[in-house]
């Protein structure tokens, strides 16, 4: 498996997850789409930082004369892309939260 299956692999993973914890917390737990984008916001250093340190360890054991700075391209892209879609989630739980204040008034 090269490089740029095993990113597309833990960014699509990513944002299933993510994804499917904030629309679950909003149906049963009553807990807002924009709370929920927050801390997933709040978690995108933590995952990509995660994926950024395994990729240098392995790359320093395993190929020590890589200068590794793929790594970090992917690591910025995938903290975009994990960002947008926070961004995303955010904005539909702000309208969310509108329209039912207005339906509610």
């Amino acid at each position: 498996m090269n490089g740029d299956a095993i990113i597309w692999i833990v960014l699509l993973l990513s944002i299933v997850i993510c994804d499917y914890l904030a629309s679950y917390l909003y149906k049963n737990k009553k807990i807002p789409l924009w709370a929920s984008a927050i801390g997933m916001a709040l978690l995108i250093p933590v995952i990509v930082g995660s994926f950024v340190y395994l990729g240098v360890s392995y790359a320093k054991a395993f190929e020590p004369d890589n200068t590794r700075e793929g790594i970090a391209f992917a690591g910025g892209f995938m903290a975009l892309i994990l960002a947008l879609n926070a961004i995303i989630m955010f904005v539909v739980g702000v309208i969310l939260n509108i329209y039912t204040f207005v339906k509610k008034h």
